[in-house]
């Protein structure tokens, strides 16, 4: 068919010619998408607001080729107070950079557009909400999304089970938690209330009254974490801790 109609959230955009951009959409069904937007950079385009990061919406695309062309979109939501609050608009760039990062093209990535529109959106909204802690969420459920649950029972390097009442060492490089025998000097140890933190946003997702106190301090460790994965640096961490 030429042309198809894609939920999607706009995760970058590059100026092209004169009047026009590319957009990169993440899309339930079809991953990574990467299409053109005509004319979305003249004052008084219909399709001005479209051209925007984090635009959510139903976008309808022709094909021609390998080449798409978005021809309407019907914006559900563009989440505009991220750009009241400089730190919620950092780290909500850097989960669109996380995400561009994983997507592949032509692969379906549901949970992985689900998980993002819910992250953006507690970042918007949200505002009882620590910015960086709920980016400390948002990147252990995107580690387990993507194939890198952190392992937590066991030390990853001999096996044996661990007592983590007086908490853990966490191997950023190995995956997940080590034996005090085994642990190495770059380890850092997770206190008790950081440690049943982790396992309560692996079970249970983002918390349903907003992150705990032990989500504090949480967000450098869980970065190093991810981006030792996807073997990428995210542009926008550079502004985060």
């Amino acid at each position: 068919m030429p042309s198809q109609t894609l939920h999607g959230i706009v995760l970058r955009y590059a100026n092209y010619r004169d009047h026009d951009r590319m957009l990169t959409l993440l899309t339930p069904e079809q991953g990574k998408v990467d299409a053109l937007l005509r004319g979305c950079r003249r004052p008084k385009s219909p399709m001005l607001p479209v051209g925007e990061l984090f635009v959510h919406g139903e976008f309808v695309l022709y094909r021609s080729g390998e080449r798409y062309t978005v021809t309407s979109c019907a914006i559900a939501d563009a989440f505009y107070p991220l750009r009241m609050d400089t730190d919620r608009l950092v780290c909500a760039t850097y989960l669109l950079g996380l995400c561009q990062a994983a997507a592949q093209p032509a692969q379906p990535a549901g949970d992985l557009y689900d998980l993002l529109l819910r992250g953006v959106f507690r970042l918007a909204y949200c505002t009882n909400e620590e910015p960086h802690d709920v980016t400390a969420a948002f990147l252990l459920m995107f580690a387990n999304t993507i194939g890198y649950r952190p392992r937590l029972e066991h030390c990853v390097h001999c096996g044996v089970s661990l007592d983590t009442v007086c908490g853990a060492l966490l191997d950023i490089p190995a995956g997940g938690l080590v034996c005090d025998r085994c642990a190495a000097g770059s380890a850092c140890r997770l206190r008790p209330d950081q440690l049943a933190w982790v396992r309560r946003i692996l079970q249970e997702g983002f918390p349903e009254t907003g992150c705990a106190t032990e989500a504090a301090g949480m967000l450098p460790v869980w970065r190093r974490y991810v981006e030792s994965r996807l073997e990428t640096t995210i542009k926008a961490g550079k502004f985060l801790p």
